[in-house]
Order: structure tokens, then sequence, then C-alpha cells
């Protein structure tokens, strides 16, 4: 009977501890969340993205509102498609819609541009190939923005955020350039002494590898442009999808009608 006792109370034991409830994992750090990121955006060859930007400028007398939705697929700077939906509200500043596709060298473009020789030609790629890689340049955000940041800025197992007025978001700004319908007109690619006057940001990421899946951000910039004052209020919200899992589809022209 003892035996039998003895038995009964090391069963229980043994069921109790099996049952005991696991150690919860720490949360990761910002140091250990920014790294992986990184570490991920590196090994990373192919990516989707759609992106809307809203950037307001109040220049000479006039306040242009620029507006622009982008998709974009990206599988090395040889095949890629690139398709800007774009609109100005003021007729001096006009903008246009455009498709770009590129496959191993060869182009199709809508609208069809007619070009005066092969240099003309030659820079369309290099231009439309510059813009898809910046457009895809998360590791200058995750250097330059989050890193540089990293005492303040907030971060949960699934988010980073930011608000202030730090320098560093010019990094931001540029990134936002290459999606805004305003980089279409010549006036505003001639800014100087650009100051960052107040933004913020927020990434949210995959539960992993801590890749984003969302980024949106706001800005506002004082600058100059031939010594006139320039203020640009910038809004963008992209949708990262399809890392190192994009099957590049061209664009069609009916896409953009």
């Amino acid at each position: 009977m003892k035996k039998l006792t003895v038995f009964f109370i090391i069963l229980t034991l043994i069921i109790t501890g099996c049952a005991a409830p696991q150690e919860k994992k720490k949360p990761l750090t910002k140091d250990q969340i920014i790294a992986r990121m990184q570490k991920n955006i590196k090994a990373t060859d192919s990516i989707s993205l759609d992106a809307t930007n809203k950037t307001t400028i109040s220049y000479d007398k006039f306040t242009t509102k620029f507006t622009q939705d982008t998709a974009s697929q990206f599988d090395t700077i040889n095949k890629s498609a690139l398709l800007i939906k774009a609109d100005s509200n003021n007729t001096k500043y006009p903008v246009k819609s455009v498709i770009f596709n590129m496959d191993e060298g060869n182009i199709e473009a809508f609208p069809e541009p007619q070009y005066l020789n092969y240099r003309a030609r030659n820079a369309d790629i290099q231009y439309f190939s510059s813009v898809q890689s910046n457009m895809v340049n998360l590791t200058d955000i995750v250097q330059n923005v989050v890193k540089k940041e990293v005492d303040n800025i907030k971060t949960t197992d699934s988010r980073i955020q930011y608000q202030g007025n730090s320098q560093n978001l010019k990094h931001l700004f540029d990134y936002g350039v290459d999606f805004s319908s305003m980089n279409q007109v010549s006036t505003f690619n001639d800014l100087t002494d650009i100051k960052i006057q107040s933004g913020s940001f927020d990434v949210e990421l995959s539960p992993v590898k801590k890749l984003p899946k969302t980024m949106s951000f706001d800005i506002k910039v004082n600058a100059k442009i031939k010594n006139k004052p320039v203020t640009i209020l910038m809004t963008q919200e992209t949708h990262y999808k399809n890392f190192n899992k994009t099957n590049v589809a061209m664009y069609k022209a009916d896409e953009i009608d």
C-alpha cells in the first residue's frame, strides 16, 4: 500500500512539473529589433510596394497640392515595373501619370516616349532605375533614421514610432520625394537650405523577421528656391510585401487611363 501511495505521489509531481507554465520569452530590445530588421532587409533581393504620397507646397504666393499613387515591383536592377498615378491642382505645375517596365534592358513605357536619340532613351532608363532603387532602399532609412534616433524612438514587438524635429528626418523626406509628383517639376528639384521643422513616423513590423509591413510618416520642411522661402508638408503611407517572393508582372497601359 505504501509503495502504491509513493507511486501516485511521484506521478502527481511529474504531471505537475510538466504542466507548469513555461517562462515567457523576454521582448526584444530596441537594438535587437533594429539589428534583426537590418539583417533581413539586407537579405532582400525582391520586393513589391504600394504607396500614397500627398505633398503640399507653399511657394511664390501659390499653394500647390501634389498627389501620387505608386505601385512598384522590383527584382534586381534589371527587372522591374513601376506605375505612377500623379496629379497636381495647379496648372502652372502640371504632372503626368506614367508606367515604366524594364526587363533585362528592354523597356516599355506608357505613354510611349519619343526619344530623339539613344542618349535620351538611356537617360530615361537611368532615371527610372534610380527611382526604383531608391524606393526599395530601406537600408538607408534604418541606418540613417531609425538607428540614429534609437534613444528617441518608441518600440513594441510590432512597431517603431517617432515624433520630433530631428534633422535625420531629411533622409525620410528625400525618400518621400521619389514618391511625390513634385519631383516632376524642375522648380522643386532646386531646393536648398532644407530644414526639418517637425515630423513623425510609424513602422509596422512583421512578427519574426521584423521586416516593415507598413511605414507612414508626415514631415514639415522649410527650404529655399533661389533664395525664396518654401514650405513643404509631406505625408506618405507605404505598404511593403512579397519580400524575396516578387515575380515582376509588367503593368499595362490601361492601368493609368
